[in-house]
């Protein structure tokens, strides 16, 4: 929350108000996890990118939120492309990644070829708006 304070101009407060509110209420799911991990500690699997430890098409669908692309300061090309290659791997149907900016909210740099990436591999690919923007310009997702 220190660093929220720095970069509040990054994010759009209609949602969460304030830091204090945004605070609250990642207080408030931090602890809903932490008390869901410890009731059902058998639904959650740790693992480390890119490698899973799933079958082929054991999901139907895949949701990756709040981390790919983000940290692209921080993971290469090579990563995000090992990684989109196992999760198309586990998964039958779609995979869905929001958002599609880093953290600064500019829009990932190698979107374009990502897509170019994942349309040679003969995936369907739709960039699409998203009614939720907290995080300035996170307003869109890759569906593919």
């Amino acid at each position: 929350m220190e660093h929220m304070e720095t970069a509040k101009t990054n994010y759009i407060w209609d949602y969460f108000n304030d830091i204090e509110g945004l605070r609250k209420h990642r207080l408030s799911a931090l602890n809903d996890c932490a008390k869901d991990m410890k009731q059902s500690s058998q639904r959650y699997v740790p693992v480390t990118l890119p490698s899973l430890p799933f079958k082929d098409g054991e999901f139907d669908v895949l949701l990756s939120a709040l981390f790919l692309f983000m940290y692209a300061d921080r993971l290469d090309y090579e990563f995000h492309t090992d990684t989109l290659d196992e999760l198309l791997r586990v998964t039958k149907e779609e995979i869905r990644i929001f958002p599609l900016v880093d953290l600064e909210g500019k829009r990932y740099k190698h979107l374009e070829k990502i897509i170019s990436y994942l349309d040679k591999k003969g995936c369907s690919v739709e960039e699409v708006k998203v009614p939720y923007e907290f995080q300035v310009n996170a307003n869109s997702m890759l569906k593919i």
